[in-house]
């Protein structure tokens, strides 16, 4: 499946935005330079299959969420009381995440939503 860089930068920003967290912090927990965040951002470079499951599991949502135009967002929203959120803070964040998405894809193959 082709998916537009644009469609996916613009979903990797929102999702960022929405978690309050900077490019910095993401370029951080990726290990890349923050100008590749930004050129992900306004779709002028395509991300790596590595990339785009480690923002899916910062993020909590299926890889597809990123791929589809009407993917499903998020399972749940976080709320950070703090700004200083490190690399440590977000590896610890995703390996949580990992576990939701692990629990939504069995409740899914069990027939449930990711509502449930």
């Amino acid at each position: 499946m082709a998916a537009n860089l644009s469609h996916v930068g613009l979903r990797i920003k929102h999702l960022r935005e929405e978690a309050g967290l900077t490019q910095k912090q993401i370029a951080d927990f990726l290990s890349v330079d923050q100008s590749l965040i930004s050129k992900f951002e306004k779709g002028e470079r395509s991300l790596s299959s590595d990339l785009l499951h480690q923002l899916s599991a910062l993020f909590c949502c299926p890889v597809s969420s990123f791929l589809k135009e009407d993917a499903v967002l998020p399972a749940y929203t976080i709320a950070f009381r703090t700004t200083a959120m490190d690399t440590e803070d977000l590896c610890a964040l995703t390996a949580i995440n990992r576990i939701a998405l692990n629990q939504f894809q069995m409740d899914q193959l069990q027939g449930g939503t990711a509502h449930d």
